[in-house]
C-alpha cells in the first residue's frame, strides 16, 4: 500500500488515509485469511528502486492527493510492467469523480481500478472480491477499466470504523528510523461549497463525528508515542460545542505526559467564533497552539459571491485580530492570488485593509489551483468565469527535496477579471509585503510611514518593487529579478537558498534569508529607496524622521550574531511603531530617546537554526524583530 509523503528533515506523516483503509479491511476474517498487507510504503525515492523491492504482489493500492500524484504513477506503471497481472487500484481526492473521469484509462492504462469518495468500505469490498474470485461489476463508487458503477452513499456512522491507531496497524511502521506526525480526525465533512475547494464537495456537506472515547483515546496514545505534531483532519474544528471539550481533554493530556503531544494544527470553523476564540485561547495558554488561521481568501465580496463563500463581516474580522494580539496568540490570515472575480486593484485593496487593522506578522498567501473535484473545475464554471490554467510545480514549502519525481498542481493564470500579467502583478505584491513586511526587513518603516505620513502600506509596496525594477543593481533589484524570473518560468513557487540548508522555501522567505546575508548593504540602499519613493509620490517627508526609522529598522531585526545594540534617536519611534502595531492613537512629537536592544536568542552565527527559528517557525507569530526594547527619554 502506498500513501507517499515529503519528509521535513528526518519527520514524515504516518499514512492515516491508507491506516483506515487497512484497519477496517482487517475486520473481515476472509481478508486477513488470504491477502496479507506486506507493507505500507511511504518514503519517496527513485521508482526502479522501490518496484526492486516488491516481490510478486498480487493488488498494490495508492492513496493519492496533489502532493503526490506524480510520484504513485511513476511506480504504478513501473509495477504493472513488471507484473502485468497485479492489479493497480488508485483512491484519494485526486482521483476525478465519474462525470470528470474524461480519459483517465486512456492516459493512465496500467491502472484497473479507481475508487471515488469515501474508500474504507469500497476498498474491503474490492479486496474481498478478490478473495473471492468474483468481479467487480457490483461494487458502488468505483470504475473498473472505464466501466463506472454507482455512486457510494457517504457513511454516517463513522463508529464502523476502527482507529488504525489503536489497533495496531502502524507498529512495523514506527519502528522504522522517523519522527512521526499525526493526522487526527475528530469529525468529517464540511457544510460550506468554497468553489476553489473540494472539502465540501466530495464529503457532501453533511458532517459525522467520531465518537469522544475513540478521539481521546488517540490523543492519549500520541503522547504515550511522544508524538510532538498532530495535524487535525477536520474541516472545521470549533463547529461543534464538544470541540472546546476535546480541546480541553488535549491540554489534559499534555500536561499529563510531560508536554505530549507539543503541539496542535487546527483547521477552525471558517467564520471564526467565541467558540474558536475559546479553542486558541486554551490552546496557546498551555503551548499547544500553532496559532489560529483565519482562512478569508478574499475580502471582496464580487469575488466572495464568485466563489460561494461567505466570510465574516471586516469589522468582526478586524475585532478578531485585536483581540487575538491582546492575547498573544499568533494569527495567520490566507488570501488566494487569482480567484474569479478578484482584479489587481481588489487584490490590492484586500492588503492593504488587513495591514491597516494590524496584520503585520500574519498573511499568508497562495496561489489559486484547480482540484480535480471541486467547483471551480465544473466545465462550465470555468467558461464562465474565463478561467486558464497552467501544470505549475507544487509549492512545498519547507520540505527536504532532490526528490527523483516533480509534482505538479493546475494553476490559475487568467481569469475574467484577471490577465496573465494581473496575476503576476499579484504574486509580486505578495512577495513584497511577505518578504519585506511580513518578516520585518521594512515592517517598522512602513508602519511609521503609513501613521504619521498617511503613506499607504500597498503604495511603499508598489514603489519597492518599482525601485526594484529601475535599479537591478542594488539588494532589492537583484531580489526582484531572481523572483521574477521564477514567476516567468512557470509560476514557480519557491527556491532553495543553499548557504542555509537544502529544504525549500517560499519565495518571500528565500528572498528575506538572502537579504540577511548582506544585510548592511540592504539598509546603505534604503535612504535611496526612500527618496525615490517620495519623489514618485510627491511628497516630502523629514530628513531626521526618515533617519531615526532607518536606525530603528536596522537595530531591530533579528540576526544570527548575537549582541547589545544602544543608539539615540530625535523621534519616538519604538512607541510609533508599536502604537501602530496595536492601532493606537500614537504620540507623533519629537523627542530625544535612547534605545538598548539585548540579543537573547544565542544563535551564534548559526545561519541555519537561524533560518529554522526565525523564518520558517517564527514568520506565523512575528519573531523576526526585536519587540523588547529598553528606552529611556
Amino acid at each position: 500500500m502506498f500513501q507517499f509523503s515529503f519528509m521535513y528533515g528526518d519527520v514524515i506523516y504516518l499514512p492515516y488515509s491508507l491506516g483506515m483503509l487497512w484497519a477496517y479491511a482487517k475486520t473481515f476474517q476472509r481478508i486477513t485469511d488470504k491477502i496479507k498487507n506486506n507493507a505500507f510504503t511511504i518514503i519517496r525515492e527513485d521508482p526502479d528502486r522501490i518496484v526492486e523491492q516488491i516481490i510478486d504482489p498480487d493488488i498494490v493500492a495508492f492513496s493519492t492527493y496533489v502532493w503526490n500524484f506524480e510520484m504513485s504513477l511513476a511506480v504504478a506503471k513501473l509495477i504493472k510492467r513488471k507484473h502485468p497481472e497485479c492489479l493497480v487500484v488508485f483512491g484519494g481526492p485526486q482521483i476525478p469523480n465519474t462525470d470528470r473521469l474524461g480519459d483517465f484509462f486512456l492516459k493512465y492504462p496500467f491502472i484497473d481500478i479507481v475508487v471515488h469518495g469515501e474508500g474504507e468500505i469500497t476498498f474491503s469490498e474490492i479486496l474481498l472480491a478478490y478473495a473471492n474470485d468474483s468481479d467487480y461489476k457490483d461494487i458502488a463508487g468505483i470504475t473498473h477499466r472505464g466501466n463506472s458503477t454507482d455512486d457510494r452513499p457517504r457513511t454516517k456512522d463513522l463508529s464502523i470504523f476502527p482507529s488504525p491507531y489503536l489497533t495496531g496497524v502502524f507498529d512495523d511502521l514506527i519502528k522504522l528510523p522517523y519522527t512521526y506526525h499525526t493526522i487526527w480526525e475528530t469529525d468529517r465533512g464540511c457544510p460550506y461549497r468554497c468553489t476553489f475547494c473540494d472539502w465540501g464537495s466530495l464529503t457532501g456537506q453533511k458532517m459525522y463525528q467520531f465518537s469522544e472515547d475513540r478521539v481521546y483515546a488517540e490523543l492519549e496514545l500520541f503522547a504515550q508515542m511522544k508524538i510532538a505534531y498532530v495535524f487535525m483532519g477536520n474541516a472545521n474544528f470549533g463547529i461543534y460545542p464538544r470541540d472546546v471539550e476535546i480541546a480541553q481533554r488535549a491540554v489534559d493530556i499534555n500536561i499529563k505526559y510531560n508536554g505530549y503531544p507539543q503541539k496542535i494544527r487546527a483547521n477552525f470553523t471558517k467564520n471564526s467564533s467565541s467558540r474558536v476564540f475559546d479553542i486558541a485561547k486554551l490552546f496557546n495558554a498551555h503551548g499547544l497552539d500553532k496559532g489560529i488561521t483565519l482562512s478569508v481568501q478574499s475580502l471582496d465580496e464580487v469575488t466572495l459571491k464568485t466563489i460561494k463563500r461567505s466570510n465574516m463581516k471586516f469589522d468582526t474580522l478586524s475585532s478578531f485580530v485585536q483581540q487575538y494580539t491582546k492575547e498573544n496568540i499568533d494569527t495567520l490570515i490566507e488570501l488566494i492570488i487569482g480567484l474569479p472575480g478578484e482584479t489587481y486593484s481588489s487584490f490590492k485593496s484586500n492588503l492593504e485593509d488587513l495591514l491597516a487593522i494590524g496584520a503585520h506578522n500574519s498573511i499568508a498567501i497562495y496561489n489559486c489551483t484547480l482540484l480535480p473535484n471541486a467547483p471551480m473545475s465544473d466545465t462550465k464554471y470555468v467558461k464562465d468565469n474565463g478561467i486558464k490554467t497552467r501544470p505549475t510545480p507544487i509549492m512545498l514549502s519547507h520540505a527536504s527535496m532532490n526528490d527523483p519525481i516533480q509534482e505538479y498542481e493546475e494553476t490559475v493564470v487568467q481569469t475574467k477579471t484577471l490577465s496573465e500579467e494581473d496575476i503576476k502583478q499579484c504574486v509580486l505584491m505578495s512577495w513584497a509585503v511577505q518578504a519585506f513586511h511580513t518578516l520585518g526587513l521594512t515592517q517598522a518603516m512602513s508602519i511609521c510611514l503609513y501613521i504619521k505620513y498617511n503613506i499607504a502600506y500597498t503604495v511603499f509596496y508598489e514603489h519597492l518593487i518599482k525601485y526594484a525594477m529601475q535599479f537591478p543593481d542594488t539588494v532589492m533589484g537583484q531580489e526582484y529579478t531572481a523572483v521574477r524570473e521564477k514567476v516567468d518560468n512557470n509560476f514557480d513557487a519557491t527556491d532553495t537558498v543553499p548557504e542555509y540548508n537544502t529544504q525549500e522555501w517560499i519565495l518571500s522567505e528565500a528572498s528575506c534569508l538572502r537579504i540577511h546575508l548582506q544585510l548592511d548593504t540592504f539598509f546603505n540602499e534604503i535612504p535611496a529607496f526612500l527618496a525615490f519613493l517620495q519623489a514618485s509620490i510627491g511628497m516630502s517627508v523629514d530628513d531626521e524622521f526618515l533617519a531615526d526609522i532607518t536606525t530603528y529598522q536596522r537595530a531591530i531585526i533579528i540576526t544570527c550574531n548575537n549582541g547589545t545594540t544602544e543608539f539615540t534617536l530625535n523621534n519616538p519611534v519604538h512607541t510609533i511603531f508599536h502604537d501602530g502595531l496595536a492601532n493606537r492613537s500614537p504620540n507623533l512629537h519629537p523627542i530625544k530617546n535612547t534605545l538598548q536592544i539585548s540579543d537573547p536568542n544565542n544563535f551564534d552565527g548559526d545561519i541555519s537554526r537561524f533560518a529554522t527559528e526565525i523564518v520558517h517557525h517564527g514568520r506565523r507569530g512575528g519573531q523576526a524583530l526585536h519587540y523588547d526594547v529598553a528606552v529611556t527619554y
